[in-house]
């Protein structure tokens, strides 16, 4: 049976084998730029490669779920799961939010929820400021499911209890669930899901998870086996060491999340582009702000030709050489941008007028 529900709010589509065990996927934070459609379901290929049945939760913008953009689909899924003998709820960060807030409406046996947020109006959501843009332009805006009894006995939250704002919101689950399984996986950020995915054991907690008996101690032990493979979870711990002022030990965490990038090119394994973006970029950062520019230079050299992620890191390199005093090779690469006919980027711009004015460059090198 295939079930295809559409309006302007949100979309639900499926995936059927058997009446045994039925997952309802909520979708994290979309890009709203693109066109959501019945294929866009959170995890649709893990859950029909394993051929686990599942109903997709797709909004077409970033809602957080709330029950006014939900009604008629809610109802729909509510009565399609009624034939299943086990509902599970997943999601991931707003769809952690969304499987939260709907586990009694939809009689759920078991939640997963993976870096969720635990409020999105009200004094308690004013702390996490990441999504702002987003619950601003929400106009119907509830948390009522945090005056909720009798939610489901197995509601799991995985999180970073060293992520400021995600370990926050667990704390937060916790006191309105109380019996919730708050499961810490440090150094994953927000990115928990990546993490799992990258260190080649995402399979194996979701398996575990929909499983009778899950063992904690397990998966725990598993994660600390395995992420060493994610660069993501080393720029995390980085980010962890700066925090405690150890500067020199971020510097090291560092340099193993782009040499880890590095490495999982060279043997095949998977990369997520945009989360290898954010890793190389937060190294980036940290070069420039303890002026550790032949760090930055290393990597340039590396990652400038896009092979191993396309990212272009152009104008990061040019903001080295001002910031190194760099006068020729800052000038080459200005004057590289402008032969490529690229226009300058208002950074690259205001870099140039700064380098005339330092005399780290002459306007005539440019003309």
């Amino acid at each position: 049976m295939e079930i295809f529900y559409k309006n302007k709010d949100v979309i639900i589509s499926n995936s059927f084998y058997d009446t045994e065990l039925l997952v309802i996927s909520f979708c994290p934070l979309i890009d709203e730029r693109q066109t959501m459609t019945k294929d866009s379901g959170y995890g649709k290929v893990f859950f029909e490669n394993k051929k686990i049945s599942c109903i997709y939760v797709i909004p077409t913008w970033n809602h957080w779920y709330q029950y006014e953009y939900m009604q008629d689909a809610l109802e729909i899924v509510k009565v399609i799961a009624k034939g299943f003998k086990k509902v599970v709820l997943y999601g991931v960060s707003m769809g952690g939010y969304g499987v939260l807030k709907y586990a009694n409406y939809l009689k759920a046996c078991d939640v997963i929820s993976i870096s969720p947020q635990a409020a999105v109006t009200g004094a308690q959501s004013e702390f996490d400021s990441r999504f702002l843009q987003f619950w601003n332009k929400i106009d119907y805006k509830s948390d009522s499911w945090h005056a909720e009894n009798n939610f489901p006995l197995n509601i799991t939250i995985f999180y970073d209890r060293y992520h400021l704002e995600d370990g926050r919101h667990a704390r937060l689950v916790s006191n309105y669930i109380k019996h919730a399984k708050l499961i810490s996986l440090p150094f994953s950020g927000h990115e928990v899901f990546a993490v799992l995915n990258e260190s080649g054991i995402l399979s194996d907690f979701i398996f575990s998870l929909l499983s009778a008996n899950v063992d904690y101690a397990v998966l725990l032990s598993k994660y600390r086996r395995n992420r060493a493979k994610s660069g993501v979870a080393w720029m995390y711990a980085a980010r962890n060491s700066l925090t405690r002022n150890r500067v020199n030990a971020a510097g090291r965490l560092y340099k193993k999340s782009i040499d880890v990038i590095e490495w999982r090119k060279l043997n095949g394994l998977t990369i997520d582009a945009a989360k290898a973006k954010m890793t190389l970029l937060s190294f980036v950062d940290y070069c420039f702000s303890t002026n550790n520019y032949a760090w930055f230079y290393d990597m340039y050299k590396r990652f400038s030709n896009r092979k191993i992620i396309n990212v272009d890191l152009t104008e990061h390199y040019i903001e080295c050489c001002f910031l190194s005093g760099d006068g020729n090779a800052f000038i080459a690469a200005v004057q590289e941008l402008d032969k490529s006919g690229k226009a300058r980027s208002p950074k690259v711009a205001h870099l140039t007028k700064q380098a005339i004015e330092k005399s780290i460059a002459a306007a005539s090198d440019f003309h």
